[in-house]
């Protein structure tokens, strides 16, 4: 390909959450390396991510001048995100949920990895043109934007908080027909200067922002541990931590607000592909599934933790289970929970309602919800509109609720539900 003028856009981005790329064997204990051990995200995969955003943007008629189509290459040439070599590598128990029942499916629970958030990576976008196709380099730079602004996230488990960047970008452009740049250019030298991304695209996202106190929240890691500190050097399930603090998976977020939507939906009469549509869904026939349109982040939890000890009962005789004892490390901590979604009026009606009914207790988050464990104190949700357009719901510990919707947000997401569930 013959060209007079190229950029370069050289990335080096921060892990803001989790991070899971993984290869083609489909196993999920392991996230994709080089032979040498660097964990990283495929050019293509990167590419991917990008050219999806942009096909939905008005830009889209672009998709095929950077990314190339069957019958010609793109202008965009985009490297493999390599990880630095201090990126650390986590597991979190994961559980497949039976839609009928509400249960785990048999042989359901299995273990996903992932790189931890604050790890760092680093990615090379190279665009090569003639002068008078410069424009483009405005729709490079609004992915770039993208990116940083959270639009794009990489990797798997989107839904689930997992892939979001904060980036810092250095670029250089090179005008061929100048003797400078072109002797520049072919000896690679492409350090630039730092470059001030444009402003957030408009997304059209919404952000709940849930904060709150638990008493008594219970997530388990995978592993079991020996106490050494206690007599009999007794065994027990810590929480499940990452870089030393606690952690609330988004994706065990996403499954009881999930759970609780749908119960919402069922009770106005709305159909199931629905919810499916908002949260996605397993692969069905020979398609490959339906990725969720609500992102959930983790929860940090830092609070006070505190070693209880049970025992499990055997449900058939009513005595004590053989070798039943166990130890439980649950947590009394602060809460906040960000969850974000496409302003979509009825699925941003069934998440408020699914969110106030956490506030009022009506279900739990984590592990023990049966003893009454997982209850969040809810104090406030905060919603913000990507126009600007904000509302609140806060809680007097009482069962009694606030509203503020001055601007109508909240009024014309209900508004519209009704008016669906008439029809």
């Amino acid at each position: 390909m013959s060209f007079s003028y190229a950029a370069v856009y050289q990335v080096e981005a921060v892990c803001r959450t989790p991070l899971r790329t993984g290869g083609t064997d489909a196993d999920a204990e392991r996230i994709l390396r080089r032979r040498d051990g660097t964990a990283f995200v495929q050019g293509t995969s990167l590419a991917g991510a990008m050219r999806g955003w942009l096909e939905e943007q008005p830009e889209r008629t672009l998709a095929d001048a950077l990314f190339g189509s069957q019958p010609q290459s793109g202008h965009l040439t985009v490297s493999d995100a390599l990880f630095d070599g201090k990126s650390d590598q986590f597991t979190r128990p994961r559980l497949r949920i039976d839609p009928i029942s509400a249960t785990g499916d048999d042989g359901g629970k299995f273990d996903t990895a992932h790189i931890g958030a604050g790890s760092a990576l680093r990615f090379t976008l190279v665009w090569r043109g003639e002068t008078e196709q410069k424009r483009e380099l405005d729709t490079v730079e609004k992915l770039l934007s993208a990116i940083n602004a959270g639009d794009i996230c990489l990797g798997a488990q989107k839904s689930n908080g997992f892939g979001r960047l904060s980036l810092t970008v250095r670029r250089r452009q090179f005008d061929l027909k100048n003797a400078a740049d072109r002797g520049a250019w072919l000896a690679d030298e492409w350090d630039g200067e730092i470059f001030a991304l444009p402003n957030p695209s408009d997304s059209g996202r919404v952000k709940f922002t849930v904060t709150g106190r638990t008493g008594s929240i219970l997530v388990k890691a995978a592993s079991v541990v020996v106490d050494k500190d206690e007599m009999n050097h007794k065994t027990y399930t810590p929480n499940l931590s990452e870089r030393g603090q606690a952690v609330l998976p988004g994706s065990s977020i996403k499954g009881a607000v999930r759970a609780r939507a749908e119960h919402i939906a069922k009770a106005l009469g709305l159909d199931k592909s629905v919810t499916k549509r908002y949260f996605g869904r397993e692969a069905e026939g020979e398609d490959n599934g339906l990725p969720g349109l609500v992102r959930f982040e983790d929860g940090v939890l830092s609070g006070h933790k505190r070693k209880i000890s049970r025992i499990r009962i055997d449900r058939f005789t009513g005595g004590v289970q053989r070798q039943g004892l166990f130890t439980e490390e649950p947590i009394s901590s602060a809460v906040t929970l960000t969850i974000t979604a496409p302003e979509e009026p009825i699925l941003c009606a069934l998440l408020v309602y699914a969110l106030r009914d956490l506030g009022l207790g009506l279900f739990h988050l984590g592990s023990g919800w049966a003893i009454g464990r997982g209850r969040v104190e809810v104090e406030e949700i905060q919603i913000s509109a990507f126009s600007g357009r904000q509302a609140a719901l806060r809680f007097d510990g009482q069962n009694g609720i606030a509203l503020e919707d001055a601007q109508g947000l909240l009024k014309e997401w209900l508004n519209t539900l009704e008016e669906v569930r008439d029809v």
